[in-house]
């Protein structure tokens, strides 16, 4: 039962208490504030680190499909087994959002009945922070993740469970590009130009969207006069670091790739979404082919 496997967790979590309280809980009948999923998006990708008692574990957030992300969480024992594992849903509902999850067993037996689920609505959000009424899911830099959430106890001190995440690495593969080393050096800087032609194409919108605030378009231009300093620099290093080999020029064409496609979602989610339901003004942008 869903109570046992709760007084099961917080007795692992009892063994090593945190300093300060990540979590926060909302009061009763409290009611959450407008949100999108779309304002989630800092969320995507695969997460990796230590979670209970010092053993690894995993969560993975997929981009969001409708109306929802879809992620999973797996615990691993100490020896490298499986503790349990979470399906989790972030889903808008009733203007705001939610948290849903289930855990399930190493068997994939569920803790939760047919029906039943855990459910974290939200107390605030803002980018890189969601506070959930009993979770925290919050960015600790550029490429961490700190998860926390409050166990269920009568204790007077609240406990909770604790996880520090660390960005997978992103993988620089060749993006379908096949043939020699000349049609796929070719294959791949046409696709360098299509994530440029849409980067400029987002960026051209979002100063439009803000042509009335010529101060802050100039702001916009200058981060992006930054960011195409950044990429210059840290693609050549890709490129020297495979001095020698056949590969270097499709390796740091991937770079380019991957780094100008964060960059047009980056433009999107800042200057082209809104807080409120109205739709983007531009599709959120994938991976470049």
């Amino acid at each position: 039962m869903m109570a046992r496997a709760w007084m099961a967790a917080l007795a692992l979590a009892m063994a090593a208490p945190l300093a300060a309280q990540e979590t926060r809980v909302g009061e009763q009948g409290f009611t959450s504030p407008p949100a999108t999923i779309h304002q989630m998006l800092w969320l995507e990708g695969l997460w990796q680190g230590e979670g209970i008692e010092g053993a690894r574990a995993t969560e993975n957030w997929l981009p969001p499909t409708g109306t929802t992300m879809v992620g999973t969480f797996i615990q691993q024992t100490a020896e490298g087994g499986i503790m349990f594992s979470e399906h989790m849903h972030i889903i808008e509902e009733g203007g705001s959002l939610v948290l849903k999850l289930k855990h399930f067993n190493a068997d994939l037996t569920g803790w939760e009945d047919k029906a039943g689920m855990v459910t974290f609505r939200l107390l605030s959000l803002e980018h890189c922070l969601a506070r959930f009424s009993g979770l925290t899911l919050r960015c600790d830099g550029s490429d961490k993740l700190v998860v926390a959430v409050r166990m269920k106890s009568d204790a007077p001190e609240p406990k909770e469970l604790l996880f520090r995440f660390d960005r997978a690495e992103r993988s620089r593969g060749f993006i379908n590009c096949e043939g020699s080393t000349v049609e796929m050096n070719d294959c791949m800087a046409a696709i360098r130009e299509r994530a440029s032609e849409r980067k400029a194409r987002y960026l051209a919108a979002a100063i439009a969207r803000n042509a009335d605030r010529p101060e802050l378009v100039a702001l916009i231009r200058k981060s992006d006069a930054a960011f195409e300093a950044y990429r210059e620099a840290e693609c050549e290093a890709v490129y020297t670091d495979y001095e020698g080999g056949t590969i270097r020029t499709i390796q740091g064409l991937a770079c380019e790739i991957g780094l100008i496609d964060e960059r047009t979602r980056t433009i999107w989610q800042t200057w082209l979404t809104y807080m409120d339901t109205t739709p983007p003004e531009l599709p959120a942008p994938g991976r470049s082919r």
